[in-house]
Order: structure tokens, then sequence, then C-alpha cells
């Protein structure tokens, strides 16, 4: 029977882009792989995964917890669809079922951070000087020409990042029937209360965050903000499409304001793609479509967002487009707004550790 990823080591399997994993050679066979010498040596493990492996055991007998390796046992008959299998002579639990494993044990905000991410059309891997030497040498001979769905983002010098886009690993639907089924298991309850906290499909580590400081309840340190979509499609106007020269474009983050009062987008301007000439004329350009079909448009920086005395002069801006009388927090919920900062204002690579 083949090693079971789970938990952490599945979690960072499904962050790595498929152009990385095909640059990994299958693991040794268990029987011939003395020690696991082969097994703790591998590109996978060594470079990516981290040591120790965290693995699944449906068997006592299969447990392995030693140096490299640490076992998860699982008595129960496992839903449909949990495990899948790889190329590389290892299966690794399913995005749905590694972060149900991540749920008895880290922090709440991370945990709707991963599933943001997983649900999300990006994924956050940063590439160790190894792997990185081996993408630049396929780059460079094109030895694999195709993404395989997947596509790093280079900032506008031309710099790589650590952002790959890619389509969602989950719907947004099956991490709310996932969470029911998963209810009475250790750490449902925390998985159900993190699903019900992702409000949508997003693309960057920028826009979670500023979906969780809005959206989360003012008792856990955020806004308490209802009523907004991620990424919504927008048909653009015959007018609208002629000064921005597309047919559509997505919102961000799109509030519904009452009584007939314009809609309020709130654009996040990531450094990333944001930060040149070309740039600037372009979000100039579909900032003014959108205003011409009557929307208002909020360009937002990750240095307003970051810096909590900014971040205050924006709370109070959005709540006065939306129509909420903003109320300054007391003692207790600055408590939380700093709690809430502190684990969401992270370096995204430790995601779940």
């Amino acid at each position: 029977m083949e090693d079971i990823l789970c938990d952490i080591s599945a979690f960072r399997f499904h962050r790595t882009p498929p152009q990385v994993l095909m640059l990994c050679p299958p693991y040794p066979d268990r029987a011939t792989d003395n020690n696991r010498a082969g097994f703790r040596s591998h590109i996978l493990t060594h470079e990516i995964l981290g040591i120790p492996v965290h693995l699944l055991a449906t068997d006592r007998k299969r447990r392995l917890n030693n140096v490299s390796t640490v076992s998860h046992l699982v008595t129960n008959e496992l839903p449909f669809g949990c495990i899948q299998q790889t190329d590389l002579g290892i299966s690794t639990a399913s995005p749905l079922y590694s972060l149900f494993n991540l749920a008895s044990h880290v922090d709440e905000n991370h945990l709707v951070m991963a599933m943001y991410e997983f649900c999300g059309t990006f994924s956050i891997f940063r590439p160790s000087p190894v792997v990185e030497a081996l993408l630049d040498s396929i780059d460079s001979s094109e030895l694999l020409p195709r993404s395989f769905g997947w596509r790093r983002v280079k900032s506008s010098s031309g710099r790589k990042t650590d952002l790959w886009r890619r389509e969602p690993l989950i719907e947004l639907g099956e991490l709310g029937q996932f969470a029911d089924a998963m209810k009475s298991e250790r750490g449902g309850r925390r998985f159900a209360r993190a699903a019900k906290r992702v409000t949508g499909v997003t693309a960057s580590p920028f826009e979670v965050q500023a979906s969780m400081l809005f959206s989360t309840q003012r008792c856990k340190g955020g806004e308490g903000f209802s009523g907004f979509v991620n990424n919504e499609r927008i048909p653009l106007s015959t007018s609208a499409r002629r000064i921005y020269g597309k047919s559509t474009c997505y919102a961000d983050l799109l509030f519904d304001v009452p009584n007939g009062a314009s809609p309020l987008i709130v654009e996040c301007q990531g450094k990333v793609v944001h930060d040149d000439y070309g740039s600037a004329i372009s979000d100039s350009d579909r900032t003014t479509a959108l205003q011409q079909m009557g929307f208002t448009v909020m360009p937002l920086t990750y240095r307003q967002i970051s810096d909590r005395g900014n971040f205050d002069t924006v709370r109070r801006m959005v709540a006065r487009q939306i129509g909420v009388a903003y109320r300054s927090k007391n003692s207790k919920e600055i408590r939380c707004e700093i709690d809430l900062r502190r684990n969401i204002f992270i370096d995204w690579t430790t995601l779940g550790r």
C-alpha cells in the first residue's frame, strides 16, 4: 500500500505547481527503501514537504512515528474522494480533506485563510534554491512547454514572485457540503465555522486579508460589514467598453448599497501588478469606465490595510459609502482586532504550520 500524505504535508503538496511536481521522480518502493533513506532524500520530501512528513494511517500496524514521519491514525471510514493517487508512487489527502486535517490544530483565522486559497484562483509557493534552479533550467530548455493550468506571476519589473495563478482547487459549494458532512468528527465544528467565514473566490492574499478585515465579526476583531461579494463579474456598457477597451471586468469586493445608492467597489491594488505606469493607466481607465456605469470605486493599497492607523480611515470611508453609522471599538474589540491582524498579516508561505 502506498503512503498517504495528510495534514500540513498534503496542504503543501496541493500548493505545489504541477510543473514542479513533474520534475520529481517517483518515490522508491517502501520494500526496497532501506531505513527510508530514499524517502527522506527525495526532492519532494527534502525540498517541498519538509521533515517530518505527515502520513495517514488506517491501520495501527502501519503507523510510522520517527524523525522523518508522523502518522495520523484514522479508524473511521473516510468519505468518498478523500484520498487521491499521484504519479509519484504516493497518495495524498484531497484538498478538502487536507484542510479538514488542519482544523484540529491550526488557528481558526489561518484555517479560513487556507480555505480562501484553495477556493480561490491563486496559490503561494516559494521554490527552494534547488527547485528554482530546476525551473530555470526547464524554462531555458523549453522541455515543459505546458503550464498545466498554473502560471507564475511576475512583477512589472519582471521579477518572479511566490504568487501563482490557477483555477480553484475547491468549489465554494463543495466546501459547505463537506463541512456539513464532517460536523460530528474531531475538528468538524471549527471547520464548519471557518467555512462560513469564506465570503467568495479571491485572487490574492491581499484580497483575502481585506475580506477578512471587513467581514469578520467585531467581537472577533473585524468590522462586521456584510453584503459584499468577491470577484463579481461586471459586463460593461458600450460607452464603458470604449473607455476601458474590454467587455467585462471583475470587482474585487462589491458592496450592495441599500436605498438605491451607488454600489461600492473596493479594488485591492497589490504592488506586484500595479506599480508601473502602464498599470496605472489601465487602472484609471477601468475606474472611469465603472464610474460611468454608476459605481463608486475605492482603490485600496496594501499599506492602507496593513497599517492599523491607515485602516481606521479606510473602514470609516467604507462604512459611510455603504450607509453604516460607524461606531468606535471598545477596548475588548480593539484587543481582538490587534489579535486578528497579527494572525492574518503573516508570511503567507508559512500558512498551516
